[in-house]
């Protein structure tokens, strides 16, 4: 079954490759929906209520027919529709028939309706659930006490289950929004509200002016009792609301709006176009957040922010979020995606515009530096058999919640920085603002994309960039010297760069080869490669050399014995993002087998005394990895103790406390070191954090946000009863979710297995948020070290565990346990059990896990050895 899938996923990518996309055109767009109707307007009317779980509704659209029709095909997804009728004269009264499976709703016409412009008028019910799909339930804790709001959460495709619509991303148009609420709580849209009328019963009736024409996906409601915090950026009405008593710690992010706003609307040339624009943080959400056209909703953790208590980590992340976020105000709701096979178009565009955004006003956070981690995960993901190309084919809208994954995030953001890279900034920026200015209230396809770049650089993007977004995977760049009187010093040579495939299509790319002596980028030189093999330029026959200067490439590179002695020894005086480069494709050598262990560990023992904290925190995640390879072995301990000694004086250099004038940077890898070192054994770390965490019960803000993290993590994972039964009273009177978080991930690190049994208890309890509670059992498995044990407990709750979850997480919730193991027999057990038990749609999800598995345990036998041969050498 897996080898045909893998087949015609295969063929598919081929297919991409020869026939290249074409600009958007509506009537050819792809999609289930028939393009002879088009809606124009949408007057909806929404009356919930929480108490019932249910919602009435009704909703008038107004419908532009080009050809004679003889029915009407929309979506709609769990709602029962009463009344159904085009308002034509006289009225025709129409049946409906529901598709359940494809979510369609079919109207026959008793006879054919001429082109021409009517109305549709239905009247329907629906469901409303804490599941994080079209209008639900959202609970939170204020001040001890539970309430709950409703917001909405339609993107991929669950506008259809708020009211039947036309579900598609090409389908833009007018959603006047009218909704239903007792006078005390809050009712947020995406535009302003139009008018307000009481109603008999005590409750108001608030109606929205209308929406430029957009997407379905982007619709936004949230009824709750909220408050806010106001400002105003050159005319936009800015507004960020909370749940009752976090109102301050919205005032980062208030401010953060303000600079994105300005920063974008000089990037773009375009202002935003809304009169308004609303954000929301809200504990429970279907994602991290949501770029809701004028009316963002973001999860707690990724908008609110306390000086008084949230780690530097947050105050980072907020900023990005909401940079991402705002992006998308451009990038998706003003220019859409024609199709979901085009997500990154969204996506993509919004990670790198929102990383830009926050490097320009955060230079000491070094951003596009630490970048390299979201993309060495899309890279290790990308090697991959169970890769896709950035513009992956979606046959079906069903599965567009797929492309919600690395490939199309942070690989679409490198590949994006790269292009920029070789046009230019103001030749790529000119490209953006044409494209923005020619497809506003449009969609587009990635053809119209490359036609506004080539346009604006008069270069052929569209043969470069296609190897890039149309094929999977990436190439591995292998420098070498050649002979003296040859063409070049160096001989360039492109192949594809697998992990873990076995005989993976030989594909081939244009590569942007920055190289050049190295520390010395001032002397780089660009080389295209095109050709398999290509001589570089002249160079110092005896230098050092560096390709990828500036780790601007999405590419690894690989070195001749010669060239790789040299850069060795060079590695210290390389730029900081030429250490993290050699340091992130030495790891990804040895994963692919291409270099034995000691090569990296040779180059992280060079850089041990680095005083970069993003070089440093990067071979902290190598020793994590080693020591996650480690589980189960007689030399675990002795690899632990050797490790500790290793990173030892990294953290005498920084210490406990914080010193005067200190990178932002040095408090997060402050809290990284305390975190592996009390892990691996370090008795003081331990001892330390054992205090502090007894002064922070009797005195909360004796313990720094930067240091929370890290010493409930410590304390977490070697507890007793009694530390596991205060960890657990703080989290549940916390009101702050990223205390919460941080407490309850204290107790899922925890090694005893039956305090580990008491965590995994909770998951079934309603004191976390649902998604946050079924996640539990994921981090006992990983975090807590403890996979048998979680999946015992899942597979007998499985039923409870993912009807916590949207449809899209509960796909991955078995295939994200199961990775825990790093058995090979594991990767066998999953996929029997998954052709047993879990639907279709999982299928991505299982191949992944099971390839992951299967990696990880032949990786290990093959590796492990050398690396305990190098550490048990260096103590010798």
């Amino acid at each position: 079954m897996y080898r045909c899938i893998s087949f015609w996923i295969l063929f598919s990518f081929l297919v991409l490759s020869v026939f290249a996309e074409e600009p958007f055109v509506f009537e050819k767009n792809q999609g289930r929906l028939p393009k002879t109707i088009i809606p124009q307007r949408y007057e909806v009317r929404i009356d919930p209520s929480i108490e019932k779980g249910a919602f009435n509704g009704s909703e008038t659209v107004s419908l532009a027919v080009s050809q004679p029709v003889r029915e009407i095909v929309l979506h709609s997804s769990g709602l029962e529709i009463s009344h159904a009728r085009l308002l034509t004269e006289p009225e025709i009264a129409l049946t409906p028939k529901l598709n359940a499976e494809e979510q369609t709703l079919t109207f026959a016409l008793p006879q054919e309706l001429p082109p021409g412009t009517y109305k549709l008028a239905l009247d329907f019910t629906g469901k409303l659930t804490e599941q994080p799909r079209g209008l639900y339930i959202s609970p939170y804790q204020a001040n001890s006490v539970t309430g709950k709001a409703l917001v909405t959460q339609m993107e991929a495709v669950d506008c259809r289950r708020m009211f039947p619509c036309w579900d598609e991303p090409a389908f833009r148009a007018e959603f006047v929004l009218t909704a239903v609420a007792p006078e005390k709580l809050r009712v947020i849209s995406n535009m302003p509200v139009a008018g307000e009328m009481s109603l008999a019963d005590g409750r108001r009736e608030v109606t929205f002016a209308p929406t430029p024409k957009m997407a379905s996906y982007l619709v936004a409601l949230a009824i709750g009792d909220f408050e806010e915090v106001r400002g105003e950026m050159e005319g936009t009405q800015l507004a960020v609301f909370t749940t009752p008593g976090k109102r301050e710690q919205a005032r980062y992010a208030l401010e953060s709006t303000k600079k994105v706003l300005s920063f974008y609307h000089d990037y773009f040339g375009i202002k935003y176009p809304l009169p308004k624009l609303d954000q929301l943080a809200i504990p429970s959400t279907g994602a991290g957040a949501m770029e809701n056209w004028g009316c963002i909703i973001y999860n707690d953790n990724t908008l609110l922010y306390d000086p008084a208590t949230s780690a530097q980590s947050m105050r980072e992340r907020v900023f990005a979020v909401i940079a991402h976020e705002i992006a998308h105000q451009w990038f998706g709701n003003l220019v859409t995606m024609a199709w979901w096979d085009n997500l990154w178009l969204n996506e993509g565009f919004a990670s790198w515009m929102g990383t830009k955004c926050t490097d320009h006003f955060n230079p000491d956070w070094k951003v596009w530096l630490r970048a390299a981690g979201s993309k060495e995960y899309a890279m290790r993901l990308d090697a991959r058999a169970t890769t896709h190309p950035i513009q992956r084919p979606v046959a079906q809208d069903s599965r567009a919640a797929e492309g919600f994954d690395e490939i199309t995030y942070s690989k679409g953001q490198a590949v994006l920085r790269m292009i920029e890279s070789w046009l230019g900034e103001d030749a790529f920026r000119s490209g953006i603002r044409a494209y923005m200015q020619e497809h506003a209230y449009s969609n587009t396809t990635t053809a119209d994309l490359w036609a506004s770049l080539a346009k604006s650089s008069g270069k052929p993007v569209r043969e470069f960039a296609a190897g890039w977004t149309e094929q999977p995977g990436f190439p591995v760049i292998t420098v070498s010297t050649l002979p003296a009187g040859s063409q070049g010093s160096v001989q360039l040579e492109q192949s594809r760069f697998t992990i873990h495939q076995k005989d993976p299509a030989p594909l081939r790319w244009q590569v942007p080869v920055i190289y050049g002596p190295a520390g010395a980028p001032n002397r780089a030189v660009l080389t295209l490669l095109k050709d398999g093999v290509q001589p570089g330029t002249l160079l110092d026959p005896d230098a050092a050399i560096k390709a990828n200067i500036g780790d601007v490439g999405y590419y690894r590179v690989a070195y001749d014995s010669a060239l790789a002695r040299r850069l060795m020894k060079a590695a210290p005086m390389l730029a900081e993002a030429d250490r993290l480069n050699a340091l992130n494709d030495a790891w990804a050598m040895v994963q692919a087998g291409r270099t034995p262990a000691a090569d990296c560990l040779d180059l992280v023992n060079a850089l041990s005394d680095d005083r970069s904290p993003t070089i440093v925190q990067r071979i902290v995640d190598v020793l994590w990895s080693i020591d996650g390879l480690e589980r189960g072995t007689p030399n675990r301990d002795g690899f632990r103790t050797w490790a500790c000694g290793f990173l030892r004086p990294q953290f005498e250099r920084l210490g406990w406390e914080p010193k005067p004038g200190e990178s932002p940077l040095d408090a997060t890898l402050r809290g990284s070191l305390i975190s592996i070192l009390g892990a691996f054994g370090s008795e003081e770390i331990v001892s330390s954090a054992r205090a502090r965490f007894a002064a922070y019960l009797h005195a909360p803000a004796s313990l720094p946000g930067d240091l929370r993290g890290a010493v409930f993590s410590v304390v977490g994972h070697d507890a007793d009863a009694l530390t596991w039964e205060q960890l657990h009273a703080a989290a549940r009177k916390e009101d702050s979710f990223e205390q919460k978080r941080s407490l309850y991930s204290a107790l899922v690190s925890a090694r005893n297995p039956s305090l580990a049994k008491q965590t995994l208890a909770l998951s079934l309890t309603d004191e976390l948020i649902a998604q946050d509670a079924a996640r539990l059992v994921q981090r006992v498995a990983h975090d807590g070290e403890q996979p048998q044990l979680a999946w015992d407990f899942a597979h007998e709750h499985l039923d409870a565990l993912l009807a916590k979850l949207s449809d899209t997480s509960a796909n991955h919730y078995v295939p994200n346990l199961f990775e825990a193991f790093d058995d090979a027999a594991r990767a066998d057990e999953l996929e029997a059990f998954a052709r047993k038990n879990l639907p279709a749609v999982a299928e991505t999800s299982v191949a992944k896990a099971a390839d992951n598995i299967r990696f990880q345990a032949e990786f290990k036998a093959r590796v492990l050895p050398q690396i305990d041969a190098w550490w048990q050498s260096r103590i010798r």
